[in-house]
């Protein structure tokens, strides 16, 4: 509707594109309207003779240019390239010495004004660290101290002594209670993220469990079938050929008999790391059960393929398995044939084994297509 497209156009042209920059001037702008609001309550403060015209309108021009600048500053992308884009110390610090000015040209209402400093350092402590909420606190306890006595030595007819230590003790009692709550919210805040970040790790050993194999650290057959999902969609974009290798190590019982199976548990291991030595690093190799391995080839044909498991079978005559017994050679059998796609891929899977399993008949330690 042109209504709607009208709105969403002006929401975009004053709060610029959806996302973390969006809610940043979002709430630059809700500062933006707080000053606003602050300024025409000094007005209705000046209509009843509590503060003095001129001195409100030099300090609402201040904080309102302070926050147009400030809104300016993180509409534009210009805040981005700091470490805080929000500006939240800056913003904070800002607010505070506006408040300190509010409260030094008001008159009896001036202590209602202790209660805005609670907001800005209450808004302040989901950005910042507790040491900088409590150097805010700090220094706004300080700012308000100097403008009580700047005032009770200058001004004592209108701000009395006696008021002004009430407000301060007041004011130690916020800021300090402030400080106290900031630290307790910083601790909470560390638990969580300690408590998140475990979950994170957990949740990554779960996953690595859901899809590697424990012995190998290849990916296991689930995770292998997921690659063959996204590798054949992505050849349907593409048109680019997948090529699938069934590999089956030879006379493995033999090794587990003859030297146990913590042997045989080394072959395996040994054989996925020089398998990976001479792989790229979109291929993936997989332990497909037992001895057995699949081995999946992204942007390669069937002669390419087999070139590959050709290098593969060169490793291993050159590399023994003297970790299990001095001078032990491994060989193995393996099937080639290519993908079609991603209703091809039990048939191509099994297709790769029938030839894994004729280069088992003809004598093991060869290659045969599908």
């Amino acid at each position: 509707m042109p209504e709607a497209d009208f709105l969403s156009l002006s929401s975009r042209f004053v709060l610029g594109p959806e996302g973390r920059h969006r809610l940043r001037v979002s709430q630059s702008l809700l500062a933006l309207v707080a000053y606003v609001l602050f300024a025409l309550c000094q007005q209705i403060e000046v209509r009843f003779g509590l503060i003095e015209a001129r001195a409100s309108w030099w300090l609402s021009a201040f904080y309102l240019g302070g926050a147009v600048l400030f809104f300016i500053a993180i509409r534009s992308g210009w805040s981005a390239r700091l470490a805080d884009p929000s500006m939240t110390l800056a913003q904070s610090a800002f607010g505070l010495l506006a408040v300190a000015g509010a409260y030094g040209i008001t008159g009896p209402a001036r202590g209602a004004l202790l209660t805005i400093p609670v907001l800005i350092l209450m808004f302040s402590m989901f950005r910042l660290n507790r040491r900088q909420v409590g150097g805010l606190a700090l220094a706004a306890l300080l700012l308000f101290a100097a403008v009580m006595g700047w005032q009770v030595v200058h001004e004592p007819a209108r701000h009395d002594p006696r008021v002004e230590l009430v407000h301060l003790v007041f004011a130690v009692i916020v800021f300090g209670g402030m400080w106290v709550l900031s630290d307790r919210l910083a601790r909470l805040r560390a638990r969580l993220t300690r408590k998140r970040t475990d979950l994170s790790e957990a949740f990554e050993r779960i996953r690595q469990l859901a899809t590697r194999d424990d012995l190998t650290g290849l990916p296991n057959r689930r995770a292998l079938m997921d690659s063959l999902v996204n590798e054949t969609a992505r050849q349907a974009r593409l048109g680019q050929p997948i090529a699938l290798v069934a590999i089956d190590l030879d006379h493995f019982k033999a090794i587990n008999d003859e030297h146990g199976h913590k042997a045989g548990d080394a072959v395996l291991r040994g054989f996925a790391e020089r398998a990976l030595t001479e792989l790229r690093g979109p291929d993936v190799l997989a332990r497909w059960g037992g001895e057995e391995f699949l081995l999946l080839l992204p942007d390669t044909t069937v002669t390419q393929a087999l070139s590959c498991v050709q290098r593969l079978r060169e490793r291993l005559v050159l590399t023994p398995f003297d970790e299990v017994q001095p001078g032990l050679r491994v060989t193995f059998s393996a099937g080639v044939t290519r993908c079609l796609g991603g209703g091809d891929i039990d048939a191509a899977i099994e297709r790769a084994d029938r030839a894994m399993y004729r280069a088992k008949a003809a004598g093991r330690d060869r290659v045969e297509r599908a």
